[in-house]
């Protein structure tokens, strides 16, 4: 008889112990839920576009549903927002020539309001919509900001502060009251 009550007692400080063990943790847990901290977020450059291809890359073939763009006597095949040129057998990434029509923007662009003019941004390339609903390149507007830049820039030191050069236009990083890392066209083209 002793030593089943030993075994009762000793399975009820078992079950106390781990009450309390298991309690201590759910309030730890949830005490460490609630903590805040506010810091910026910090990202390279082209971290929305680092899945896309690199600016200047090569393809044997244009994409298959890509669509012809012609400008200026230029055969330009364009597809998601990107712009391809053909280079004797093969297709390389290049920039938009300024001026040319699209019908459509890829999803993901960002619409922004810059001097007073509504702009659409994706990929490198800067579009204002016309008249009859077709979106024009256009150069990159002075402080015009951005969320993201291709794959391709290049980092530039000047003065002892970072800018990025992408296709003859400057930015410098900026971050807003939100702690959000943008790209400012400090130098147009």
């Amino acid at each position: 008889m002793k030593r089943k009550e030993i075994d009762m007692k000793s399975n009820s400080i078992i079950k106390v112990i781990l009450f309390l063990l298991l309690s201590f943790s759910v309030t730890s847990l949830s005490a460490q839920r609630h903590k805040h901290h506010h810091t910026p977020k910090r990202h390279y450059p082209h971290y929305k576009y680092k899945k896309m291809p690199r600016w200047g890359y090569s393809y044997k073939v244009a994409p298959r549903h890509a669509y012809v763009v012609p400008h200026s006597g230029v055969r330009y095949q364009y597809h998601s927002g990107i712009f391809y040129r053909q280079h004797g057998p093969k297709y390389v990434i290049v920039r938009a020539p300024l001026g040319v029509r699209v019908r459509t923007l890829p999803a993901g662009n960002v619409r922004f309001v810059s001097r007073g003019r509504t702009f659409f941004y994706y990929y490198g390339t800067y579009y204002i919509r016309s008249s009859n609903n077709e979106y024009i390149t256009v150069d990159p507007p002075l402080g015009a900001r951005i969320d993201a830049l291709p794959n391709g820039y290049i980092k530039v030191i000047i003065d002892e502060r970072a800018y990025y050069k992408f296709e003859g236009t400057l930015y410098k990083a900026v971050v807003d009251q939100y702690g959000e890392v943008w790209y400012e066209v400090v130098k147009e083209p």
